[in-house]
């Protein structure tokens, strides 16, 4: 994780969580309250994406819809499973939705987490000192989880009984979630169970990115 960064306006300060920031938008309220919720988000973003896609931004209209919905009620905006082959931009879009997402300076703030399946199984799997529930419980009841590559780690009962309560719990809950994977649509119930991939059926708004291998084709023009 980066080094916190230092509020411009009041050294000394966190940029995230800055108290005097903090104070006057909630004194001022309106739209400069909404202002200070949206920058907090995005500084929050620069700090946790990972360098490559800082940067990244929405160009798929039906990710960019799905943000819309997402920013005018997180209580009932649907998941997103974004798939399709490897390098065709899934990370990418995924990250742009979530800080399109974020960034409106709703209130109540939405409290959010990334990961990557491998991860997030590598961080969840028991070991000595390590409260694995308490862990998974962070996970599975955020308000919005980004799941990167699901369906990447060796499959195995533990992997399928893992993904199978992290994603029932929100699914139960209704709590939005962007999942990226590689495995095609068709393929689902092969790779993930039954039970998940019955409920990424229904909880998910389904986008597909083709194209080739935008890396490959970058080292190719090198």
């Amino acid at each position: 994780m980066n080094k916190a960064a230092e509020c411009p306006q009041h050294p000394g300060s966190n940029l995230i969580g800055c108290t005097i920031c903090r104070a006057d938008a909630l004194a001022e309220g309106g739209t400069a309250l909404t202002q200070y919720l949206a920058s907090q988000e995005h500084a929050r973003c620069d700090r946790e994406f990972p360098p490559r896609y800082r940067d990244a931004q929405v160009d798929h209209p039906e990710i960019g819809e799905w943000v819309e919905n997402f920013r005018r009620d997180p209580r009932s905006a649907p998941s997103l499973l974004i798939n399709g082959p490897t390098g065709t931009g899934k990370t990418h879009q995924a990250l742009a939705a979530l800080r399109a997402a974020v960034t409106a300076g709703q209130r109540p703030r939405v409290e959010w987490r990334i990961t990557t399946a491998p991860d997030l199984y590598a961080l969840l799997r028991p070991r000595a000192g390590v409260d694995s529930e308490a862990e998974m419980n962070r996970w599975r009841t955020a308000g919005l989880l980004l799941l990167d590559d699901l369906g990447a780690a060796k499959s195995s009962e533990w992997v399928e009984e893992v993904t199978y309560r992290l994603i029932d719990h929100r699914y139960t809950h209704c709590l939005p979630t962007i999942i990226t994977t590689n495995v095609p649509t068709a393929q689902l119930r092969d790779h993930l169970g039954d039970r998940v991939a019955s409920r990424l059926a229904e909880m998910c708004a389904r986008v597909t990115l083709n194209g080739p291998d935008r890396r490959r084709v970058a080292q190719e023009a090198a």
